[in-house]
């Protein structure tokens, strides 16, 4: 009897370790999100632990247009919704690409998504060649949302 409650409290121990270390939030990371139309224009944000943020825009077909650079530093509320949504989504556990596999002869996409993760000495680069078939985890999807509302919050027409 005594046998069965040390391997009951060994396996709850060892599943409730497993469990809080899956999804823990890194000390030290950096983000970047590109969103490319391959024939117009470029976006890209890029995040670190140290609360920088960069934003970019850049007008690929039309050169009369000055790129668009903003820097700064996120304010507590950001960088916890970040934090957050970057361990939540797995970011390490995805694919490395998407959307590429199939029809390989077509011509690129029209959006094209680009991520680069690194979070406590391990790297992830993720593509994703924009299809409307696509369904990703919906902490991924909620990342994506909240980058994408926070480019468009800094960017100034």
């Amino acid at each position: 009897m005594k046998i069965f409650f040390k391997t009951t409290f060994l396996l709850l121990l060892s599943l409730v370790l497993l469990t809080r270390c899956g999804g823990s939030e890194p000390k030290h990371f950096s983000y970047t999100y590109v969103l490319e139309s391959t024939r117009t224009y470029r976006l890209s944000l890029s995040i670190d632990s140290e609360k920088h943020y960069a934003v970019e825009k850049q007008n690929i077909r039309f050169e009369q247009y000055e790129p668009y650079r903003a820097e700064g530093t996120l304010t507590d509320e950001e960088y916890a919704r970040f934090k957050s949504l970057l361990a939540k989504s797995k970011l390490f556990d995805m694919n490395d690409s998407y959307g590429f596999e199939k029809e390989p002869d077509q011509p690129v996409a029209d959006m094209i998504y680009q991520i680069a993760y690194q979070a406590d000495g391990r790297e992830k680069f993720i593509s994703i060649r924009h299809a409307e078939t696509m369904t990703f985890s919906r902490h991924f999807t909620e990342l994506l949302k909240y980058t994408n509302e926070f480019i468009s919050n800094q960017v100034k027409e």
